[in-house]
């Protein structure tokens, strides 16, 4: 299969920022259903950085080109392929599915037994089945684009869908300066919610307060819950969005009102947490589970930033060549504003 060659970052094995190779390998044809589009940009997600040290290992094989967050222009189109065209614009969901089975006829794609991860974004072509695309307006940029779906779409999901934020409702968004963090700020603040964003940098709550959080607090991970108690009149907060998973789990409960909703949207470490039930059902507490993005909620995404609704933050773009920068500036935290990868270019 292929045409002529591609330039990729190829992982061979977990490890860290500099495990990628940079090398030629074979630009794939589209198969039936499939459609090759030429990746103008790829943001970077943690997903990414979990995936890279080794802790994500969900249908993980190496060698692997990873990048779920594409963007780019159809270059050629399998037989079968019913809705897109070469020439269109489109940008990725985090997953294909099948489209006929039970789950994804009641809204519940992204559960499909049969879904398959979207990966290779890191890499001049990326081959993928029709479902993973969305066309994209025209006039929006790729680096804009490219961060629609598994991040701006999951932050729909977190705050509309399954949490469902009422007007009026206190609304903790952790890791709020992160991917989905971001736009699940804005998504509660267009939904008429009060937001409180958490923070462990204070250089990032200017950036907070922009996208609509009328309180930051800066904090470390295990520091939040009496700052946001005191916030609330020791009342806690009726939703919390946790972009960040274990080490902030045991504050965030603590934040949670009484008939609060606590939405588990990332795990961005190994280790398990630990409650007692009582506290659950004392608390008439739900956990609520925040899977992916569904077709739907990235369209909504996608109309919601032309209008100008949502507003997605650009901090670099760099070229393949510094993946490792990339995947360093991400991992440590360091940027305000997500970081796109543009495949097509040279350092």
């Amino acid at each position: 299969r292929g045409i002529a060659p591609m330039r990729a970052a190829v992982l061979y094995a977990p490890g860290p920022p500099d495990a990628f190779v940079i090398e030629d390998i074979a630009t794939p044809s589209p198969g039936p259903g499939e459609v090759l589009v030429r990746v103008q940009a790829c943001g970077v997600s943690y997903r990414d950085v979990v995936e890279r040290k080794g802790v994500y290992r969900r249908d993980v094989t190496f060698p692997l080109v990873i990048g779920l967050e594409i963007s780019g222009e159809v270059a050629a189109v399998g037989p079968g392929v019913a809705h897109i065209k070469v020439g269109d614009r489109v940008c990725s969901k985090a997953f294909s599915s099948c489209g006929f089975c039970s789950l994804c006829r009641n809204g519940r794609e992204s559960t499909c037994r049969a879904r398959r991860p979207v990966r290779g974004g890191y890499a001049e072509f990326a081959c993928l089945p029709e479902d993973a695309w969305v066309r994209t307006p025209d006039d929006m940029p790729f680096e804009t684009s490219c961060t629609l779906g598994p991040a701006a779409g999951v932050a729909v999901n977190a705050v509309r869908d399954t949490c469902r934020v009422q007007v009026g409702e206190t609304v903790l968004v952790l890791g709020a300066a992160g991917g989905v963090g971001l736009p699940a700020v804005q998504l509660a603040k267009l939904a008429g919610a009060r937001v409180i964003a958490v923070t462990r940098t204070a250089e990032k709550a200017a950036l907070l307060h922009e996208a609509g959080a009328d309180e930051v607090v800066v904090a470390e991970p295990d520091a939040f819950a009496a700052p946001v108690r005191a916030l609330t009149h020791e009342e806690g907060c009726d939703v919390v969005i946790d972009t960040v998973g274990s080490r902030v789990f045991a504050a965030g409960f603590d934040s949670l009102a009484v008939h609060g909703r606590y939405a588990c949207v990332g795990q961005l470490f190994g280790e398990d947490v630990a409650i007692n039930p009582a506290r659950i059902f004392f608390k008439r507490a739900q956990i609520l589970g925040v899977g992916s993005v569904s077709r739907s909620q990235l369209q909504v995404a996608i109309r919601l930033t032309a209008n100008g609704g949502l507003k997605p933050r650009i901090a670099r773009t760099l070229p393949l060549d510094d993946v490792a920068e990339a995947h360093r500036l991400v991992e440590t935290a360091a940027a305000l504003g997500r970081i796109v990868l543009l495949p097509g270019a040279r350092s």
